[in-house]
């Protein structure tokens, strides 16, 4: 059995870094079928595995992936949401969309247009949780 995580992505409406995302700013990607960023742990080295499902909800934006327990960083991050170090998702860098200023500081991204990765780790935006962890067969 394959390890599955479940989890919030990005949040709405809340402030993460610099960038505030809306509802909705994913629909026109997710439409396109062509969202496919990948599966990394905190946003850096090979891939852990793979995103196969994305949806938008009244919270945020809803991913479902499978972790590669052959990748060494996929293991490693397996052992993270066990031991609960790796406690959500988070957005990489950088998110290419439609945005306007908020503020000189805050951006409001009404649209998404390329996101190159997903990370579990410890996210930024604290309403961009795990939700579900099937640990599978180790």
């Amino acid at each position: 059995m394959t390890p599955m995580v479940c989890g919030y992505a990005t949040a709405w409406g809340v402030v993460m870094h610099d960038v505030i995302v809306s509802r909705g700013a994913f629909a026109k990607l997710l439409a396109a079928g062509n969202f496919n960023p990948k599966m990394l742990l905190a946003h850096e080295g090979e891939e852990i595995g793979r995103w196969i499902e994305f949806r938008e909800d009244d919270v945020g934006l809803l991913a479902i992936g499978q972790l590669d327990l052959e990748a060494k960083r996929g293991r490693l991050a397996f052992e993270m949401i066990e031991d609960g170090r790796a406690t959500g998702l988070s957005l990489g860098a950088p998110i290419v969309g439609l945005a306007r200023p908020i503020t000189p500081e805050i951006r409001h991204c009404k649209e998404v247009f390329s996101l190159p990765e997903i990370s579990l780790g410890v996210p930024a935006n604290p309403a961009a949780r795990l939700l579900h962890f099937t640990a599978g067969t180790a």
